[in-house]
């Protein structure tokens, strides 16, 4: 793969322009699916779950696993969308860190990394740094759950488009640009006539995650279709990953029925 051209900029806030208005923009992202596979995850869990939500943006999991008696810690590399989970959310266990350096050794049960936060990481190497972060902080027999996007989801909406979105109050305009040989994706967002946010995203082949996974010295239960938990086609848009540190003997039976249930509440969502 090539690596070679420009990556996001260093101490950039790219979310700066739009952070403001972005729980209103993203009010069609089914958050709750996350909430629902995060707390069945966390019924293989000890209590209390110290949970981390790595690119936790304006903490709007957070909030909905505050609703359920969790105690979440939430960190990104946004501090306007931090500033929107605190004063918006009243969160307060936040702090601005990178994936790929997480300041924490053997601290969490559960990690949370979500809504595609891996694609930003623009480099292999990142990736790499990601997954080995996330196996120091994470306590023996601790989980690690999260998603990316797939080549087909850039295709099918983020492929060299055009468009705008009326919000009631404000309007939001998009503009994608899919650079295909190097599975990079570049997203400018405008909220009225103010200041592009540009964002850019990787599309990283599943097999590439798998390995990435084992080599930070983590098992991975479970690779599915984020949106039915069945083992992923050629159409898949998302990909869910599920992977342990150590762990019990029987963790791998009681993943499974945990794992059936899951399934099961989405087809019937979707029924």
């Amino acid at each position: 793969m090539a690596q070679e051209e420009p990556v996001n900029t260093p101490g950039l806030d790219a979310f700066s322009p739009i952070a403001n208005h972005y729980d209103a923009i993203m009010e069609h992202v089914d958050y709750a699916r996350w909430r629902h596979i995060a707390e069945r995850l966390g019924d293989l869990l000890p209590r209390p779950i110290v949970h981390l939500d790595a690119g936790c943006g304006t903490g709007v999991l957070m909030e909905q696993l505050a609703e359920s008696g969790w105690h979440s810690f939430g960190i990104d590399l946004s501090p306007s969308m931090l500033r929107v989970a605190r004063h918006r959310r009243k969160l307060t266990t936040l702090a601005c860190a990178d994936l790929c350096a997480l300041p924490f050794r053997e601290q969490f049960h559960l990690i949370t990394c979500l809504f595609d936060s891996v694609n930003f990481l623009l480099r292999e190497e990142q990736v790499h740094s990601a997954m080995e972060s996330f196996f120091r902080a994470l306590k023996p027999g601790g989980m690690l759950y999260f998603d990316i996007v797939t080549r087909r989801m850039i295709s099918d909406h983020f492929n060299n488009e055009c468009w705008m979105e009326d919000h009631g109050r404000f309007r939001s305009s998009w503009r994608s640009t899919y650079h295909r040989e190097q599975r990079l994706c570049e997203t400018r967002v405008r909220i009225n006539s103010g200041t592009d946010s540009v964002t850019r995203e990787r599309v990283y082949d599943p097999e590439f995650i798998q390995d990435a996974v084992g080599r930070a010295g983590l098992s991975l239960l479970s690779m599915r279709d984020a949106y039915t938990w069945k083992k992923p086609g050629r159409v898949v848009t998302r990909i869910d990953f599920v992977a342990v540190k150590g762990g019990e003997k029987d963790l791998t039976r009681r993943f499974e029925a945990v794992e059936r249930d899951i399934r099961a509440a989405l087809i019937g969502r979707q029924s």
